[in-house]
């Protein structure tokens, strides 16, 4: 009876996870906790966020984000302690830019149109710490993480279902989606946790998850988006470097697929205009009307590398502040018209880097390109650390990375400064470098245990051991005792 009691008040044992080569020690109770609900319903917002699958709805009335959006900042809120989300980097960097956003909004050229986008700051931040704050464990993320990845293949079925073609190029005329590129980009973007799910299932499991990629590819084709194309080979290449030499394969023949069957099943206009991105174009297969719209995707690219040297220069002209808040295209045009005598369309920057250094001057361009930096910096050292200690951790670092890769380069060529895109992906990573080093804090303990039976004294080294081995019984114990006791009295 004693030694039941005792047993009972002996600490909670250590269960053992076998992680590759590595045997991690971590407490029974973390293991078998579930996510809780509000991570159920963060990540319903983050899938309503990706799909916009409200957009095109009759119940969006019914501003079910919004519904969702106010329990989450009670729930994040109520659960107390901001400093966590507060000990990030990145959060640091991203709250300095929010913050500069509206330090410059007073001095904005035209503070009406800035507005808005100050807005969309403020509640891009706010998803933001709301992510960082409630998910605290790799079952969280990986929870939110293929949120995401559901609500951009459910996107990527909606375009087909209810898309039309807008110049030859697919389109839903309502939300977010109504723009290809924009709409491309967060296609491409949606991949990698895809190929995260992936990783984690069986053959089968694999099998499911790739197939439901084709509409993802199919949609992306569709869309004609040069600029997500540069994205997703940047993606495409990235991920190349870091598998085994069976995958690298497999990525060939999937590439070869690929390509031939967008030759084969794209338009004719499409396929021209995909090559336009490396090489002459021959228009002797298209229609009148087709040869005016690939003019057109020229001009534009042209025109693209005029607004891109605009937008150098006005910075130039107003590096502090810059001129407000998302009213590139405004003052853009001001200056054509006083320059040539026309001012032509209204257009964006159409390159999120020069949005930023234009609109809020070069203190907002540096707070935004460390997010950034800071974010790519954090998922690969995670991954780098976690290769051997936690590859579960390492995988999710390793597909958050390359996604981090694909956007800074897909944002070259889109004005996404001030989206829910940005503050999503942010968001994921900083919370996943911070559980990845919750979880280390729980490895590194288990560890100093193990340690212990090494280093402490003998009393000291049986109970650790004892400990270590979860409570499990050593054979032939009372064998083994039995006759020591024997010895000893022969010995008397």
């Amino acid at each position: 009876m004693n030694a039941i009691a005792a047993r009972n008040r002996a600490p909670r044992p250590l269960s053992k996870t076998v992680h590759g080569p590595v045997e991690i020690f971590e407490p029974e109770t973390q293991s078998a906790e579930k996510s809780p609900f509000i991570v159920t319903l963060l990540g319903l917002y983050i899938f309503l966020l990706s799909s916009r699958a409200l957009d095109i709805s009759r119940i969006g009335m019914l501003h079910i984000p919004m519904i969702l959006l106010a329990f989450l900042v009670f729930a994040a809120l109520a659960k107390g302690d901001l400093k966590f989300a507060l000990s990030s980097k990145i959060t640091i960097s991203f709250l300095a830019l929010n913050a500069w956003v509206c330090v410059c909004f007073p001095f904005s050229h035209w503070r009406g149109g800035s507005l808005p986008f100050v807005v969309t700051s403020i509640e891009s931040f706010g998803v933001y710490l709301i992510i960082v704050q409630l998910v605290r464990s790799g079952r969280d993320w990986r929870r939110v993480a293929n949120a995401y990845a559901a609500g951009v293949l459910v996107s990527a079925i909606l375009s087909m279902i209810f898309g039309q073609s807008v110049e030859g190029r697919v389109a839903v005329m309502s939300g977010s989606l109504a723009d290809p590129n924009e709409f491309a980009l967060r296609l491409v973007l949606g991949l990698p946790f895809w190929w995260h799910l992936a990783s984690q299932s069986g053959t089968a499991g694999k099998i499911v998850c790739f197939a439901l990629t084709t509409p993802i590819f199919v949609s992306f084709a569709r869309a004609g988006s040069r600029s997500a194309l540069l994205a997703f080979i940047t993606l495409f290449a990235m991920m190349f470097l870091f598998v085994n030499l069976k995958q690298k394969a497999l990525m060939c023949a999937l590439g070869v697929v690929a390509v031939m069957a967008g030759m084969l099943f794209l338009p004719a206009y499409l396929r021209v205009r995909f090559t336009t991105v490396f090489t002459k174009h021959d228009t002797a297969q298209l229609t009148e009307e087709e040869r005016g719209r690939l003019g057109g995707d020229i001009g534009s690219s042209e025109g693209r590398e005029m607004l891109l040297w605009q937008a150098i220069q006005m910075t130039m002209e107003h590096p502090l502040v810059g001129v407000g808040p998302g009213v590139f295209g405004e003052v853009a045009w001001d200056e054509r018209k006083a320059s040539s005598g026309v001012g032509g369309g209204l257009l964006v920057s159409h390159n999120t880097y020069t949005q930023i250094s234009s609109e809020l001057g070069i203190p907002g361009f540096l707070c935004f390109i460390t997010t950034l930096l800071l974010s790519i910096k954090y998922a690969l050292s995670d991954y780098r650390r976690n290769r051997e200690l936690n590859p579960l951790v390492a995988r999710s670092s390793l597909y958050m990375f390359v996604c981090l890769i694909g956007l800074a380069a897909g944002i070259f060529f889109l004005s996404v400064g001030y989206s829910m895109l940005l503050a999503v992906l942010f968001g994921l990573t900083a919370s996943l470098h911070t559980t990845a080093e919750l979880e280390a804090a729980k490895i590194e303990k288990g560890s100093s245990a193990e340690r212990a039976v090494l280093q402490d004294p003998p009393e000291t080294r049986d109970s650790v051991q004892n400990n270590l081995l979860n409570g499990r019984r050593v054979r032939f114990g009372r064998f083994a005792g039995r006759r020591a006791v024997q010895s000893r009295s022969r010995t008397g």
